[in-house]
């Protein structure tokens, strides 16, 4: 999985993945739910990419804790990109 790849997950929703962060060798993505028109909406998740029988698949991370230091990051990212 990559940045501005549109995946969808098994319940059919679509995400745009946004940004990248790479924790203790695992990757995570700051992604934004698409509409049915492929438009971003207002959800947006922290998704954990994962193989599972060498299928890349995601987890949504609830964990306040490390969402805390994954948006810290990704602040980092885009201040970074677009502030500079």
């Amino acid at each position: 999985m990559k940045v501005d790849e549109i995946i969808t997950l098994q319940n059919k929703e679509k995400y745009l993945l946004l940004l990248n962060t790479v924790l203790t060798k695992e990757n995570y993505f700051l992604s934004v739910l698409l509409d049915e028109n492929y438009q971003p909406t207002e959800k947006y998740e922290v998704l954990k990419e994962v193989l599972i029988d060498n299928h890349p698949c995601v987890i949504k991370i609830k964990n306040p804790e490390l969402l805390e230091n994954l948006i810290a990051d990704y602040r980092l990212q885009y201040d970074d990109e677009y502030e500079n």
